[in-house]
């Protein structure tokens, strides 16, 4: 196991005592060990399984070790919490609870406290992929996530985010490669016709003419706000980076628009995503067009150019 001991959950944590039953929760973490390869793949977590099974490790394989382990903690510590809110007997699930010295907590601290585990392992996600891609961890980029991220218009995190806000965050951004793979191949390969393949390849070797760079921004806005639309309407709003959760409550206007959004503010701000996105497909395909020959040839209107003797003043 990536994780072997109390002591160990017990520093990653802090909310983790060293008196616990550390075989309740083994089960949960590898579980979370095996969402996290999800995201950064079996070789990485693999690296750091030896890592914690090596008795002298080098200072640099520690700092790998303990990045991979403080997610997988943190999430396998809330896992068990939501677990243990009741106890489970032989005859049924009971709550015991010592009334002189204990009070049971209300459901909106359980919610606060939910939340700031999930916030906590999330952010010690985005941590995790931004060290291995400042080590330039071998693993980490012959992984099928990073080698999928070069194959994408939108290839990493930063591009995203030039165009939505996700909070900087690597790990919604990994988790939305597959919606990435589809909006690309369905939506932008149709527009994108015969100006596809050149584009990605010049895009990808840093060679873009004007037309070509022109064209790639329109493309990337389409994909990130298509891939936005999707991502509200088939993910988990636990999942979502913190800004793209407040602008979903924020669609309503009220006392409680701190509420989590109902499936109608969802389906509308998805919509409104999927109308944006259709609106810069549109414009790749005027862009595309302004290069054919019955463009250049004709024009509907001609240019009204202030120093025509035609043009109104």
């Amino acid at each position: 196991m990536i994780i072997k001991d109390n002591s160990t959950l017990r520093k990653l944590t802090t909310s983790w005592y060293e008196s616990n039953d550390f075989d309740r929760i083994q089960q949960h973490i590898e579980l979370e060990t095996d969402e996290l390869s999800k995201i950064v793949g079996d070789d990485v977590i693999n690296q750091a399984k030896a890592i914690a099974d090596n008795l002298s490790p080098s200072e640099s394989d520690m700092n790998l070790l303990q990045k991979v382990q403080l997610p997988i903690a943190l999430m396998s510590v809330y896992r068990y919490f939501q677990l243990n809110i009741v106890s489970h007997d032989q005859s049924t699930r009971k709550i015991k609870v010592d009334s002189d010295n204990e009070k049971l907590p209300w459901e909106w601290m359980l919610d606060r406290d939910d939340k700031a585990h999930l916030s906590g392992a999330q952010r010690a996600i985005d941590q995790l992929i931004s060290y291995l891609d400042k080590t330039e961890n071998e693993h980490w980029i012959d992984s099928p996530q990073k080698k999928a991220a070069k194959r994408l218009f939108v290839n990493n995190t930063e591009v995203f985010g030039d165009y939505y806000p996700i909070d900087n965050s690597a790990r919604f951004y990994y988790l939305c490669i597959p919606l990435l793979q589809e909006v690309q191949s369905l939506e932008l390969r149709p527009a994108l016709g015969d100006d596809y393949r050149s584009l990605l390849d010049a895009f990808q070797n840093d060679d873009l003419n004007e037309y070509q760079g022109e064209l790639l921004e329109l493309t990337q806005r389409a994909q990130v706000l298509s891939t936005i639309s999707l991502a509200v309407r088939r993910l988990n709003t636990q999942v979502l980076p913190v800004g793209i959760v407040k602008k979903l409550q924020s669609e309503s206007q009220s006392l409680n628009a701190s509420r989590p959004a109902t499936k109608e503010e969802i389906s509308y701000f998805g919509k409104r995503m999927e109308e944006d996105a259709f609106n810069f497909i549109d414009k790749i395909k005027r862009k595309r067009y302004e290069q054919t020959p019955e463009y250049l040839e004709y024009k509907l209107l001609p240019r009204n150019d202030p120093k025509s003797k035609f043009a109104s003043t």
